[in-house]
């Protein structure tokens, strides 16, 4: 009995003791390479963070100054529940919570923010926090983000708008 190449290829592959799970994520040049963001081994989890961003209004990259708007928002209007949700599902490790609004400020507290502060870098309190004011200030009604957290070495309390982030450019 003579055995293919092709079928000996596939059975040493098949036989392979590694989890070998492959989710194919799309390049997108507007959002920084983050590990919260690209395919972790949980599957169900792995779906949420893929498509966390259909949560929000603008796909922002704060390396690059640039902003995206999302085309799978539509003229429903923006939510602020659903620009949290999207948030918390992309960024696992950094739990947000709104805690109030007077006129147009949003009060929001991140209880355990030791992640943020402390273990991003730079980088990573700029894009989170450039990602959620921005996106929170385009919905109406909205212009200042309140931002209540423990202070770290990389981040802190605040009061941001949307002036507080010039430069940034619409990308299509």
């Amino acid at each position: 009995m003579k055995i293919s190449p092709v079928l000996i290829t596939l059975l040493i592959l098949s036989c392979n003791s590694k989890d070998n799970r492959i989710i194919h994520v799309e390049a997108d040049s507007s959002k920084p390479a983050d590990t919260n963001y690209m395919a972790q081994s949980a599957p169900d989890s792995t779906f949420e963070k893929i498509n966390a961003d259909r949560y929000y209004i603008w796909q922002v990259n704060a390396l690059k100054k640039t902003l995206k708007k999302n085309p799978g928002i539509k003229n429903t209007g923006p939510n602020v529940d659903s620009i949290i949700k999207g948030l918390n599902m992309e960024y696992e490790n950094i739990f947000l919570e709104r805690t109030g609004m007077s006129h147009d400020s949003l009060y929001l507290i991140i209880k355990n923010s030791d992640y943020l502060a402390n273990q991003m870098g730079t980088g990573g309190p700029d894009q989170y926090i450039s990602q959620t004011v921005i996106n929170l200030t385009s919905v109406p009604g909205i212009k200042f983000v309140h931002l209540d957290l423990k202070e770290g070495s990389h981040a802190g309390p605040g009061t941001w708008s949307r002036k507080d982030f010039p430069g940034y450019i619409i990308i299509h």
